[in-house]
């Protein structure tokens, strides 16, 4: 090998024959930087569509202090990761661009969401969006837009229906809201080891992940909102991006690393990473966490405060559809993937299950249980306010949204012990007893899980 100079030291120049990645590992742990740095804009040139490795070359000149060259480095690895649909980590290098040189806002309009909302819709068959619909000359398979604040369908209770039973019917000629869940959002994830490198997955699955239509979904001024007043942060190992208990402020999107959900009711630990979101609750109506979020090794995140995403929804209301999507898919995700009624099925059952729930809307003074009654589903309510009622009438309490309604019944088909009542238009996740009857049929052991995990 023979020797060269840059900024004044002397070190080896890389060996054509030698693996520049092997070679950068050494280098970086023996402190060469400038070496370290040469090896970079050699590998750059092998793989010039390859972002991670311009956004690497920026952290080493951070580093070394060349500030200005470091923002270069990263306004390409924006470029590049946009480019491949890779828009929250584009927007994650905008943000460290604007940290580091405030007067440069103008990158903003680097983080181009057309290769992410591409991908997003290519695999969806059903989509929620605030921007343009496909048009026809949309080259992608065939992709329908519903509103889940416009058409979900109201709760109209069934006045033929049994005394011992609570049944609700829909207009007539009327299709019900769903969800196109994939086999990718409810995978299984193991829990993390003690020491766990970050999967890094592909554009293709990041487009699966329930953080993707905020970035893909979004018309470019709240996109561009979105990005510039988030808060990219760095959380280390052990640290907590939520406490459960804790006034919900603001959703967390992961961009690097892994976090651990739990709750005290879940049958196991949620493992989340790159392109999940984390903080859900604060999408509901004055709440609090309902999980611990942990980091397991460093995760960097983009730190959406509640406030912000209020004002972008009252001056693009459409952008509530989004987050009411995000937050649907998160939570029918959590309950199947946490529940110890669902987690010993398969992602593709757990796939099927998801499909079953529905988005209605109950009016204000709607039973969507009744106390001595069978209910007709079960409920995971988004938005809106509910009450509680004793048998005998008497106010127990508001009922948190979020929480699961009328599996008992369901399950069991013995009467609700309570009535919940809307006391608001309640926007609500619905699964029929019809649908999930037919799922029974196919798997007994559904209730006999249930049977044995009721507390007694």
């Amino acid at each position: 090998m023979r020797n060269w100079f840059r900024g004044g030291l002397m070190f080896k120049k890389p060996s054509k024959t030698t693996n520049p990645r092997a070679q950068l590992g050494r280098a970086l742990k023996a402190e060469r930087l400038d070496e370290a740095l040469g090896l970079y804009e050699q590998i750059e040139k092998q793989a010039p569509d390859e972002p991670r490795w311009s956004h690497r070359r920026g952290d080493l000149l951070q580093r070394m202090g060349r500030k200005a060259d470091a923002v270069l480095a990263y306004e390409r690895a924006v470029d590049l990761y946009a480019a491949k649909g890779f828009v929250a980590r584009a927007a994650a290098m905008a943000k460290l661009i604007i940290a580091m040189d405030p007067s440069r806002g103008d990158v903003l309009d680097r983080v181009d969401p057309q290769a992410a909302r591409r991908l997003h819709r290519q695999n969806r068959a059903l989509i929620v969006t605030a921007d343009e619909a496909p048009t026809a000359d949309y080259e992608a398979p065939p992709t329908d837009t519903q509103s889940l604040i416009t058409d979900a369908l109201p709760l109209i209770s069934d006045r033929q229906a049994p005394r011992g039973e609570t049944r609700f019917t829909k207009p007539e000629k009327t299709e019900d809201i769903t969800l196109d869940f994939t086999e990718m959002e409810l995978l299984e994830q193991p829990a993390p080891p003690e020491s766990l490198v970050s999967q890094r997955p592909s554009a293709a699955a990041l487009a699966q992940l329930p953080s993707m239509p905020l970035f893909a979904e979004v018309p470019r001024r709240v996109l561009q909102a979105l990005v510039k007043e988030s808060t990219l942060i760095d959380i280390e190992d052990g640290q907590r991006l939520t406490t459960a208990g804790a006034s919900a402020d603001a959703l967390y999107v992961l961009v690097e690393g892994n976090a651990v959900g739990r709750r005290e009711v879940d049958h196991q630990n949620l493992l989340l990473g790159e392109g999940d979101v984390a903080g859900v609750s604060c999408l509901l109506s004055n709440v609090s966490y309902a999980e611990e979020v942990i980091a397991c090794g460093r995760v960097r995140a983009l730190r959406i405060g509640k406030p912000l995403l209020d004002a972008l929804v009252r001056k693009h209301p459409p952008f509530g559809d989004v987050l009411l999507e995000v937050l649907s898919r998160r939570m029918i995700a959590t309950l199947l993937r946490t529940n110890a009624i669902f987690t010993g099925f398969d992602r593709s059952t757990r796939a099927n299950i998801a499909r079953l729930f529905e988005v209605r809307r109950a009016r204000a003074g709607i039973r969507l249980v009744e106390a001595g009654k069978r209910s007709d589903g079960m409920y995971l309510p988004l938005h809106g306010r509910l009450i509680v009622r004793a048998p005998s009438g008497k106010r127990l309490g508001t009922m948190e949204l979020g929480l699961a309604i009328g599996q008992d019944s369901l399950l069991t088909r013995e009467p609700s012990r309570i009535t919940v009542e809307a006391r608001s238009d309640v926007l609500v996740l619905r699964m029929p007893v019809e649908r999930f009857s037919k799922l029974l049929m196919k798997r007994p052991d559904i209730v006999q899980r249930f049977q044995i995990t009721r507390p007694r």
